[in-house]
């Protein structure tokens, strides 16, 4: 027992280290600094914001990715008939929470089922090989973390998985209908790392669809069997007495999430207005960011920062990062040994770091845990055991932690900005 508290006051003090740095946090940050918004109004207007922003036609929000997948479910032809989806590779917020609730392994999980569904959802098929290795595991490894989701009966569309039928419910439709069923889902929670938020959205948009399947389901982004499969749900939420009172009121927020955030309460029409500008400025700079196939921006401290920058003051940059490359493919499924990914992980981490020094910025061994779903240990151990090359974290810049690492004198690189 001391020991799984000891573990997860380590995490708690690392994830605390990555979260400001979301583009909620800092959104909040600027909501409260500029605006004058109280602390819970301000995450209340994050969250619209993003939702919103989630819906502007040309940008691409940090943490999000577009990957080559295969368009089908065969085995055979999924090699060759590909399609580029878009993921979210990193959700910095949802995977803090996720990893300081419920465990590394639960937070590795829910990335899996995450890009399984948003995949499915834009018309492709997931290659479990491939997922195992954006995710830094072995293929044993990933049916270890997808074993107990097959085992509640959630149907996972992937290539060589099976066929969606009405025996099987995916994902969110098999929550909302162990829910109608038990009316208490925390076991459940626990077990596919569905924070408290995430359970409130999935609510939200189950009952958005009960009211309007047509037009939610494209909005939501929903795939026709899921949508099929929550609007039954919701005919039969309808006839429990129990749960009619709950989706009325769900019904009467419905759609929220995608109205203008200028429209909130907490703003005069003047400030509104500011607000809007404000954060149309922010979005045409996300759309100016021209990403590549696998590149992500991902929100990191300027590498002038000292060290002892303040995270509520201190300058977070956008840095562009390559998400996955073929030279981490070859070092890992693609290579010699699929069943080691040590080259793969040692690889990443070392172009994440130097990726971010070169623009300006320096990453953490927090971040490059939350990158790479690691703890910071492993992180260390990877380092040290090439200390051929140098990793220009941040500790190794401004000689933060406990041991300093003895590291030759390098020049600041020439500031840059992400995306030119």
């Amino acid at each position: 027992m001391a020991g799984g508290v000891t573990d997860r006051g380590k995490v708690q003090h690392s994830t605390q280290w990555v979260r400001p740095k979301s583009g909620r946090a800092l959104l909040v940050r600027e909501l409260r600094k500029q605006f004058g918004q109280a602390a819970r109004t301000a995450e209340e207007i994050a969250e619209e914001s993003l939702a919103w922003m989630g819906q502007v036609q040309g940008i691409t929000l940090p943490g999000c990715v577009r990957m080559s997948v295969p368009e089908t479910s065969s085995r055979r032809y999924a090699p060759v008939r590909r399609r580029l989806c878009q993921i979210t590779a990193i959700d910095v917020d949802e995977d803090s929470e996720v990893w300081q609730e419920f465990g590394l392994a639960v937070l590795q999980g829910r990335r899996l089922t995450r890009w399984i569904y948003e995949i499915y959802r834009q018309g492709g098929f997931a290659s479990l090989t491939e997922l195992a290795a954006w995710a830094n595991l072995t293929p044993t490894a990933l049916e270890h973390r997808l074993h107990p989701i097959r085992a509640l009966g959630i149907w996972l569309p992937h290539v060589g998985g099976p066929r969606a039928d009405q025996q099987h419910l995916a994902l969110e439709p098999w929550l909302i209908q162990r829910y109608l069923e038990t009316g208490d889902i925390a076991a459940e929670r626990a077990l596919l790392g569905i924070t408290q938020g995430a359970w409130r959205r999935i609510l939200r948009r189950f009952a958005e669809v009960a009211i309007h399947p047509v037009s939610a389901a494209p909005l939501i982004g929903y795939s026709r069997v899921e949508t099929q499969q929550l609007q039954a749900l919701a005919v039969e939420a309808q006839q429990r007495d129990h749960m009619a009172g709950l989706l009325r009121e769900l019904m009467r927020d419905a759609f929220t999430s995608y109205r203008d955030p200028a429209e909130h309460v907490a703003f005069s029409p003047a400030e509104g207005q500011r607000y809007l500008e404000w954060l149309g400025q922010m979005v045409d700079e996300l759309g100016l960011r021209s990403l590549g196939e696998g590149e992500m921006l991902f929100y990191a401290m300027a590498a002038n920062e000292g060290a002892g920058a303040r995270m509520r003051s201190a300058s977070i940059v956008p840095v562009r990062l390559q998400f996955f490359t073929q030279e981490d493919a070859l070092a890992g499924y693609r290579g010699a040994s699929r069943r080691r990914v040590f080259e793969q992980k040692v690889g990443r981490i070392r172009r994440f770091a130097t990726e971010a020094w070169e623009q300006s910025a320096l990453l953490s061994l927090p971040d490059l845990g939350l990158l790479m779903g690691m703890h910071t240990a492993a992180i260390r151990r990877k380092i040290a055991a090439h200390n051929d090359a140098f990793v220009p974290t941040r500790g190794r810049i401004w000689n933060i932690g406990a041991r300093p690492v003895a590291t030759r004198r390098l020049r600041m690189p020439a500031a840059t900005v992400a995306g030119d």
